[in-house]
Formats: C-alpha cells, sequence, structure tokens
C-alpha cells in the first residue's frame, strides 16, 4: 500500500509542485485547498482533492479520518498587508486553523507534520543579514507573528504529544505557477506585467533587498525534511544571497524586453528593509542548499510565463520549467 500525504494548500504555487514530487516518488496525494489563491488546474489529476478552507474542522477531521503518514502544510493567509489591516482574520487562518491540525494529527499519530514557515518576515533591522536560526524570530507583522507561534505550538506538540514536527522558514520563493495577483510574488506580478506592456510600480525606494529562491530548491528542502526523520528544526532555507528590487527589475526588464521605467509606489508595512537567510543548519542536518542561480530562475520563469500566456484560452498550465 502508497504511503499516504495531506498537502494543506496543495493547489497553490508552492504546493502543487510539492504534489507533482510526491507522486512521481510514489506517494498517494491528497489535497486541502480552498482554492482562494490556488487553482483546479494546478493540481495534479492524480491527487485527490478535497475542496476545503483549513478553518473548517472538516479539515481537520479529514487528517484523523485519512490518518495520513505525513501532513505538509503550506496553505496559509500569504498576505503581509491584509494580516496588518485584519490580524483577526490574519490568526484565524495562520495559527487557529495550524493548531486545529496540529491536535488532529497528534491524535492520529501522524509520523511526520511539515510546516511552512516563514524566514524573512520574521527578521528585523536589528539582525545580521544574512540571517541564522538563532536572530530571526523578531517579527513586526501579524502575519509573522502567526507563523512563529505556530512554531511554538508544534515544539509543544512534538514534546508533550509526541508529534514529529518540523518546520521550515522559507525565503522568497518564485517561480511557474506563481500567482501574479496580489502582493506575495514581486517577480510573478513584474513579470506578468511587463510581458503585457503593462506599468510595472516598485514600492519604497527599491533598495530594499530580499532572498529569491527559486521553488524546485524549495521542493528539494520539503523532501529532505521527510527522509532526516530526526531533525526538528527551525530550517532557514534560503540562498543567503541578497537582491534588491530595483537590480530585480533590471534583471527582468532585460529578460521580457520592457523599456518603460517604473513607477513608485509607498514602502510596505512591518517588512523589513533587508532579508536573506542563512541555511548552514539545513545544510548540516538535511544535507540541503539551494542549486539553482538567480538568473538561471528567472529565465525559466519567464518563459513558463510566456508559454503561459499561449494557452490561457484553454484553462490549462505549461509544465513547470527545468534546468538544462
Amino acid at each position: 500500500m502508497k504511503k499516504l500525504a495531506i498537502v494543506t494548500g496543495g493547489a497553490g504555487f508552492i504546493g502543487s509542485h510539492l504534489v507533482d514530487r510526491l507522486l512521481i516518488e510514489g506517494w498517494s496525494v491528497e489535497v486541502i485547498d480552498d482554492l482562494s489563491t490556488g487553482s483546479k488546474a494546478n493540481v495534479n489529476p492524480k491527487a485527490k482533492l478535497h475542496m476545503l478552507d483549513i478553518r473548517n474542522p472538516n479539515a481537520a477531521d479529514l487528517i484523523r479520518k485519512k490518518k495520513p503518514q505525513v501532513v505538509f502544510h503550506l496553505a496559509a493567509q500569504a498576505s503581509v498587508s491584509v494580516s496588518v489591516k485584519d490580524p483577526i482574520r490574519d490568526a484565524e487562518t495562520n495559527l487557529h486553523a495550524t493548531l486545529a491540525l496540529l491536535e488532529a494529527a497528534s491524535e492520529t499519530k501522524v509520523k511526520r507534520f511539515v510546516f511552512a514557515g516563514t524566514g524573512g518576515a520574521l527578521s528585523s533591522e536589528h539582525v545580521r543579514v544574512p540571517t541564522d536560526e538563532e536572530h530571526a524570530a523578531e517579527p513586526a507583522s501579524p502575519y509573522a507573528i502567526a507563523k512563529v507561534a505556530s512554531e511554538y505550538y508544534g515544539a509543544f506538540y512534538r514534546l508533550a504529544k509526541k508529534l514529529p514536527f518540523i518546520s521550515l522558514r522559507l525565503a522568497n520563493v518564485y517561480g511557474p505557477r506563481q500567482n501574479p495577483h496580489g502582493e506575495a510574488g514581486v517577480i510573478a506580478i513584474f513579470t506578468k506585467r511587463m510581458l503585457k506592456g503593462e506599468p510595472v510600480k516598485i514600492n519604497g525606494s527599491g533598495q530594499q533587498t530580499r532572498d529569491y529562491i527559486y521553488v524546485e530548491d524549495i521542493i528539494e528542502a520539503f523532501m529532505a525534511s521527510i527522509r532526516h526523520k530526526d531533525a526538528i528544526g527551525p530550517f532557514h532555507i534560503g540562498t543567503g544571497r541578497e537582491t534588491s528590487v530595483n537590480d530585480l527589475f533590471k534583471k527582468l526588464a532585460d529578460l521580457t524586453g520592457y523599456n518603460r521605467k517604473p513607477g513608485k509606489g509607498p514602502a510596505d508595512i512591518g517588512a523589513p528593509t533587508r532579508s536573506a537567510l542563512k541555511s548552514k543548519k539545513a545544510y548540516k542536518e538535511l544535507g540541503w542548499s539551494a542549486l539553482t542561480p538567480l538568473d538561471e530562475g528567472l529565465w525559466l520563469t519567464v518563459d513558463w510565463f510566456k508559454r503561459m500566456q499561449t494557452v490561457q484560452t484553454q484553462n490549462t498550465f505549461p509544465k513547470s520549467g527545468k534546468r538544462k
């Protein structure tokens, strides 16, 4: 009998890539996703989709019923600005629902609960960049607060209820299938608008930096997290390299042939000026490191968005970019 993995947020950007990889490696996969930001077209037809909001008690009950070997918890309210405007809604999704899933997983003796945390959003202006795990937890937004609180709850369940919990703190993930609607993926937003010749806006000075990591590398980290069963984290999953938004704009403009100057918008509230993650611990304990150079990852991403434009009328998505 195949091992079963449940992936919350499995119709989304990162989650759908993870579902594909699990299926390739012989897992049976079931997805919990309300499709509020994900797409049914992202979900591999070999996986079973349950259209559920993780705040719905039926989501936790599904874990109790299915008794999976592994739960990958990626579903989240992912907007920092939304969390600032509505902290209660953010906590309902990112903290309360996570707690319910942890409880269900502990009751059914799940063998691994993998939590998708955040790295850059936990940083502040006072930490050294690139940042390691010992100096990261200074959240400045409700989004980040809920994420780090979920890690503490996960540690409680690991110690008190013997749930094998691990947290991966992700840097700024980009790549094929990223949703360009909203604020969560600046690369997707810029790329789509540039390919259409539409205005592009840079918030703040553009000198703010982020650690951009290609989605294929992130999936390798998730798979490593279930191979190394004694590792508990939290683990920083990033490249350790900073790229400013201004530099990112230039790189994408070159790749897309965009020749317009960017507009200006207000700086984001609750976001650090600089962010990059040191992943030395992940290398030592998980055997993981990022392999995709930014220029290569951007090329693969732009290529995917170009191909997506040609098939939109078919309501399908082109396959992900692969290294050559």
